[in-house]
């Protein structure tokens, strides 16, 4: 009891009217207000900033912007594949994935430095991937599109980049049967990577 009569003389003493309550009571409200806004303030500018991360994300890759990769694939591209630059750089920069590994992997399995192979003309199969519906009854998997035909070869090849597996020399145990298929597809991703646009 001698504590509660100590702690309200205390109360009473700092508080010598209701104004000052008031206006004690404002100045917290004041406080509050801006601690919310403040914090409100820092929400929006980390809202910005992961918004500028995904745009480089999407956008960039290893400093480089994915007009410039997209024109440096085009460079690339004959044949079926011609103009797809901007479609392989965007599909993968979406998924994640190094366009320039996309496309020297498609430039290995179609042949679109010349002349896109049969299957890729015919099936739209630009990875080489085997599967059902079959291709003209083999076994190589046919594709409505030549943009389903890249976006599943892409994601293919994303769900080993995904693992850790970012190169070519990575991949190859996994990807194809030949043991030098990874030193063909090197030579297309310098070429790709080293052209002046």
């Amino acid at each position: 009891m001698y504590n509660l009569i100590l702690i309200l003389g205390l109360f009473t003493s700092l508080f010598s009217s209701n104004e000052e309550v008031i206006l004690n009571h404002s100045y917290l409200d004041t406080q509050i207000q801006m601690s919310v806004d403040n914090f409100e303030s820092e929400v929006n500018e980390y809202k910005d900033y992961l918004k500028e991360l995904e745009y480089k994300r999407t956008h960039f890759f290893k400093g480089e912007s994915s007009e410039v990769i997209a024109k440096k694939i085009d460079n690339f591209m004959h044949s079926t594949l011609k103009g797809k630059g901007k479609f392989i750089t965007e599909y993968s920069l979406s998924i994640g994935l190094d366009p320039y590994l996309a496309a020297s992997v498609m430039l290995q399995e179609t042949g679109c430095y010349w002349t896109c192979s049969r299957l890729t003309r015919s099936c739209n199969n630009v990875g080489g991937n085997k599967g059902k519906p079959g291709c003209n009854g083999g076994s190589y998997r046919k594709f409505d599109t030549l943009e389903e035909g890249m976006k599943f070869a892409m994601k293919k090849l994303n769900s080993y980049y995904k693992k850790g597996y970012t190169t070519a020399a990575q991949i190859n145990p996994f990807y194809a049967t030949d043991k030098t298929w990874h030193e063909k597809v090197q030579r297309y991703y310098n070429r790709i990577k080293k052209t002046k646009v």
